[in-house]
C-alpha cells in the first residue's frame, strides 16, 4: 500500500472500502483491465478475448507462469493487512445479505427464542454484516491519514497528495457505483427483477426518471441521513457515508497538519466522543481510524528503540476478544439476549445503541490488529489478500446477484430436495449457496478488472487533464 520511503503516483490511491492501488498495481499479478484493440480483428479473435478475460484473475496469474514465491517476494507494507481485513468484511457483509432472508433468526440473539448454534457470540462474527461496514470506516480513516500522518511526523508536505486525493474521491467510489446500479437498473427492464409496487411506502414506477432519481440519491452528498429508499441497489446507502467521511478525514488532516502530536490527538478524541454522542457514529469512526493511524505511527517508531513487553500483547489479545464479542451484538432483542442485557442500563437509551455498540466493538478489533503482527499475518495470506482486491467489487455486485442468481438457484435446491422439513429446506439452501458462492466471486473478479481498475485509470486521467499547467 504505502510506505514511508518515496512511492509511486499509483500509490497515492489507497483508499477505504477500495483495495489499495498497490494490491493491484504493485502486486506480482498483472493489471487485467480491458485493452482495446489497435486494429480490427475477427469475431473468432474476439470471442477468445472475451473468454480469456472472464478467466479469474487467478488463473490468468498461474498463465503467466507466476509462482507463489515470486508472488510473495515483496515484503508487505505496515498496513497491506488492511486489504485482507475490507476483503473479510466484504465477504461478511455478502454472507449476512445472503443468509439473513432465508434465516431471518441470525438477526437475534442466542438464549432469547432462539438456542441454535450459530447464533453464539463469536460465531455470529461470520454474518455480522453491520459491524462489518463499521469496520470499513475505520480502516478508511486509517488508510486515508496513515501516510499523511507519517508525514507529519517527519516535517514533510502534505498538500500536494491530500489535494490530489480528494479531486479523484468522488470518481474512484461514485463511477463503480454507478455501473453497478446501471446493471440493476437492466435487469429490472428485462424482467430479471421483479419490480415491487411501492417502495419507501409510495407507489413506484421503475423506468429511466426512477433510475435517475436512485442516482441522485446514492451520490447525495447533503443529506446526513443514514439510510437509503433507493431500490435499484439499496445497500449501497454506505457509499456516501463513505465519501462524506473521507471529506471529514481530508479537513481534519488539513486542519492539524501544522500542530503537534499531542495537540492533533486531543482534537481527534474530541471530535470522536463528540460525534458519538451526536449519534454520528459514522463520523465518529473514521476519525477513531485517524487516532490508530497515529499510534501506529508511535508506535512503530517506539519498538524501532525498544521492544514491547509481553503483558502489552496479552492486553491487545484480550481487548482484540472484547470487540469480536461486541460486534456480535443482535439486530433485534438485544436487550434481552443473555451476554447483551446489560446494554439496557448503559447509555444510548434509544435504538442507536445497536450502532453504538458495533462502533464500539469495531474500534476494538481494528484497534489491536494494528499491533499485533500474528494476526496481521491471517490477511496477508493469499486467499485472503484475493479478496481484499475484488473487496469493493464484491461488495457493488452481490446484492444484484443475490436477487437474480441466487433466487432461482435456492428456488431450484428447494424444488429438487423440497422445503418442507427442516433438513430438506437446509439442504437446498447448502446445495444453493456451494454453487452461488463461486459465481459471486467470479463476477466480483470480473466487475473489478472491467470496471473498477478502469475507474481508478479514469479518474487518475481526468486529474492530469484538469491540472493548472
Amino acid at each position: 500500500m504505502f510506505t514511508s520511503k518515496t512511492r509511486s503516483p499509483a500509490a497515492e490511491d489507497a483508499e477505504a472500502l477500495l483495495p489499495s492501488a498497490s494490491s493491484t498495481s504493485s502486486s506480482s499479478s498483472p493489471v487485467l483491465a480491458p485493452q482495446l484493440p489497435k486494429r480490427s480483428i475477427s469475431p473468432a479473435r474476439a470471442s477468445r478475448q472475451l473468454l480469456s478475460f472472464l478467466k479469474p484473475s487467478f488463473l490468468h496469474r498461474a498463465e503467466h507462469g507466476i509462482s507463489s514465491e515470486k508472488a510473495i517476494a515483496r515484503p508487505p507494507s505496515r498496513t497491506e493487512y488492511l486489504d485482507g481485513v475490507r476483503g473479510v468484511a466484504s465477504l461478511i457483509v455478502f454472507n449476512l445479505h445472503w443468509i439473513h432472508v432465508v434465516y431471518p433468526s441470525v438477526n437475534s440473539g442466542w438464549g432469547y427464542k432462539h438456542h441454535e448454534f450459530w447464533l453464539l457470540p463469536f460465531v455470529r462474527l461470520f454474518y455480522s454484516g453491520a459491524a462489518m461496514v463499521s469496520i470499513f470506516f475505520i480502516v478508511s480513516g486509517f488508510v486515508l491519514s496513515h501516510r499523511f500522518i507519517q508525514r507529519m511526523h517527519k516535517g514533510e508536505d502534505v498538500f500536494s497528495g491530500l489535494t490530489s486525493l480528494i479531486f479523484r474521491r468522488f470518481i474512484r467510489l461514485f463511477l463503480p457505483a454507478f455501473a453497478s446500479s446501471f446493471m440493476a437498473y437492466i435487469c429490472a427492464s428485462v424482467g430479471l427483477l421483479s419490480v415491487p409496487d411501492k417502495n419507501g411506502g409510495k407507489p413506484f414506477d421503475h423506468g429511466l426518471p426512477a433510475f435517475v432519481e436512485y442516482l441522485d440519491l446514492e451520490s447525495n452528498p447533503w443529506d446526513w441521513e443514514l439510510a437509503m429508499s433507493g431500490w435499484y441497489n439499496p445497500q449501497l446507502w454506505s457509499i456516501s457515508v463513505e465519501f462524506r467521511g473521507s471529506m471529514v478525514v481530508f479537513l481534519m488532516i488539513a486542519g492539524l497538519a501544522k500542530t503537534r502530536t499531542s495537540v492533533r490527538m486531543l482534537v481527534e478524541g474530541l471530535v470522536t466522543v463528540h460525534a458519538f454522542g451526536h449519534k454520528r457514529w459514522d463520523v465518529a469512526l473514521f476519525i477513531a481510524g485517524m487516532i490508530i493511524a497515529e499510534l501506529e505511527v508511535l508506535m512503530h517508531a517506539s519498538q524501532q528503540q525498544r521492544p514491547r513487553r509481553r503483558w502489552v500483547n496479552v492486553l491487545l489479545v484480550i481487548t482484540l476478544l472484547v470487540g469480536i464479542f461486541l460486534i456480535g451484538y443482535p439486530r433485534e432483542y438485544s436487550t434481552k439476549t443473555p451476554g447483551y442485557m446489560w446494554s439496557k442500563y448503559v447509555w444510548p437509551f434509544t435504538a442507536y445503541r445497536r450502532r453504538f455498540w458495533l462502533g464500539i466493538g469495531s474500534i476494538l478489533v481494528v484497534g489491536p490488529m494494528a499491533f499485533l503482527p500474528r494476526v496481521q499475518s491471517f490477511f496477508l495470506t493469499r486467499p485472503v489478500r484475493y479478496l481484499g482486491r475484488i473487496s469493493f467489487a464484491l461488495y457493488l455486485v452481490h446484492g444484484l446477484g443475490n436477487k437474480t442468481i441466487g433466487k432461482a438457484l435456492l428456488h431450484a435446491g428447494w424444488s429438487c430436495f423440497g422445503s418442507e422439513g427442516y433438513w430438506q429446506y437446509a439442504t437446498g439452501f447448502i446445495v444453493a449457496s456451494a454453487i452461488y458462492y463461486p459465481i459471486v466471486i467470479w463476477a466480483s473478479d470480473v466487475f473489478w478488472r472491467a470496471v473498477d481498475i478502469p475507474s481508478t485509470n479514469f479518474a487518475r486521467w481526468v486529474e492530469k487533464k484538469s491540472a493548472a499547467r
